[in-house]
């Protein structure tokens, strides 16, 4: 049975999320964010096995600590390849002003969009959703899609960074649109929302 874990992360509050498998504890790691020893914990808590760590997109509230994850579990990291760029600057400008050190590695897996990725317990839809960024991506899963910060409860995301374009995004809400109304979505920021829900309440969707 595949089950979420929800890990809050860092002062933005930014939601890293685990898929796994309950019987097998093989898992999929979503933007892990920037405090990496607290989802390490998380992780081991539960003995869970990831496989894999996905970046919806690249602002530093979401990967942060993707190196430190890859380092612990010796997995690799995938993200889309318009996306690479805003990783990379998102750890030079973290480090400029917080005295981290700006280096990443580069992904070891490289994202298309309509791209089936398959894992040992699941398979996962990767949508290009433009708008947030330029490489933003959801994912979607058998019943609910990770949406990172392109769709929140309610509302959007922001537009107005590097990278941003409000037609972008309004674009790639329209391909979430024609998804299955009964999806749980869920974002990188604040709490879960039922797709249907959004169509009927959030301006942006409608």
């Amino acid at each position: 049975m595949i089950k979420i874990k929800k890990i809050v992360s860092g002062v933005l509050s930014e939601n890293c999320y685990v898929v796994y498998d309950s019987k097998s504890l093989r898992a999929v790691l979503i933007d892990p964010g920037e405090d990496g020893e607290k989802v390490i914990f998380e992780l081991t808590k539960d003995k869970l096995k990831p496989e894999m760590v996905v970046n919806t997109h690249g602002h530093y509230d979401h990967v942060l600590s993707d190196d430190r994850i890859r380092s612990e579990f010796k997995i690799p990291l995938a993200i889309h390849k318009y996306e690479i760029g805003t990783l990379i600057n998102s750890f030079e400008s973290i480090s400029k002003s917080f005295d981290f050190p700006g280096i990443v590695k580069m992904p070891e897996i490289i994202l298309e969009d309509n791209q089936e990725v398959k894992l040992t317990f699941t398979t996962f839809k990767v949508i290009h959703t433009p708008g947030h960024t330029e490489g933003s991506i959801c994912l979607l899963f058998a019943d609910f899609l990770i949406t990172g910060d392109t769709l929140f409860a309610g509302t959007i995301g922001r537009t107005d960074l590097v990278g941003g374009s409000y037609e972008g995004i309004l674009d790639s809400l329209s391909k979430i649109k024609r998804l299955s109304t009964s999806l749980v979505v869920y974002p990188g920021h604040g709490s879960k929302t039922i797709l249907a829900n959004e169509l009927r309440n959030n301006p942006y969707l409608k």
